[in-house]
């Protein structure tokens, strides 16, 4: 936990020095003008976080309205029901952002021979996130960010964990985007003794099929050292913009290896 929060600790001192040299004019306390504001990125639908970061002084708001795992072994699906499961942004400056990210109602149920049972929580663990752009958000055709994280337990006897992510954007053309990202994890053991390695890459490809509708199409897998696990999925969805500033979506993260989850949601980002 104490290497956690140090290196955590690190990234806020180097993004603080950054926010002097590349953020003179706009921070948290003077905010971007709205009519200067970059074109909206979000870290959703898809599991390939977005490289570019939100604007100095603004926020948003990324949420599953709905999503639902669901996992068949034998006889026995189990399932899980996310309500709200919220990404809140603050921009700092204008090349970073902090993100909270909040779960505020969950179901964890199995089905059984026809029998259901459920149980419901509110308010679970909280990821605390600084994304910090390295090049792109003033434009280009590539852009690349750093993002660290840190999971913060609910449960007292539970211990925290984090990991760091590498959002790489690729502009191919004016209706073809390309995203990708390596992602490398410190995971708490089931025994909440001990933490394992993961690692999750991803690869996804965005095609805007009319002014207001995009759809993409994405893979991506995880291996764990912990327990030489292997999961690879196949995604695809769709985004529609009702405005500038807000976004709905839909799609799937399907597992294509024996045992992996079957991922289903519904969403929106709004930004003020």
């Amino acid at each position: 936990m104490r290497k956690i929060s140090s290196t955590i600790l690190l990234w806020s001192c180097i993004f603080a020095a950054q926010a002097q040299t590349d953020s003179i004019k706009y921070n948290l306390f003077n905010p971007v003008p709205r009519e200067k504001m970059r074109e909206m990125a979000t870290d959703r639908p898809d599991v390939t976080e977005s490289a570019y970061t939100l604007d100095a002084g603004h926020f948003q708001i990324e949420t599953d309205l709905h999503k639902t795992i669901r996992n068949k072994q034998g006889g026995l699906t189990s399932m899980e029901n996310y309500y709200n499961l919220a990404n809140v942004k603050l921009g700092l400056t204008n090349s970073t952002d902090f993100q909270v990210v909040l779960n505020s109602y969950q179901e964890i149920g199995a089905k059984s021979l026809g029998a259901k049972s459920f149980e419901g929580s509110f308010f679970n663990d909280v990821t605390l996130r600084i994304k910090q752009n390295l090049w792109g958000n003033k434009g280009g055709k590539t852009a690349l960010s750093i993002l660290p994280f840190v999971n913060l337990p609910s449960k007292e006897d539970s211990r925290a964990d984090g990991g760091v992510i590498f959002p790489l954007a690729v502009e191919l053309s004016d209706k073809w985007n390309f995203g990708a990202q390596a992602e490398f994890d410190l995971t708490k053991n089931e025994d909440n003794k001990k933490y394992h390695g993961e690692i999750l890459n991803s690869f996804t490809v965005n095609r805007e099929l009319s002014k207001k509708l995009e759809g993409f199409l994405e893979s991506f897998y995880t291996y764990s050292f912990g327990d030489k696990s292997f999961e690879l999925y196949g995604d695809a969805g769709l985004i529609f913009s009702l405005s500038d500033n807000f976004k709905l979506d839909t799609g799937l993260n399907y597992g294509l290896t024996k045992g992996s989850d079957k991922v289903y949601f519904v969403g929106l980002s709004f930004r003020y």
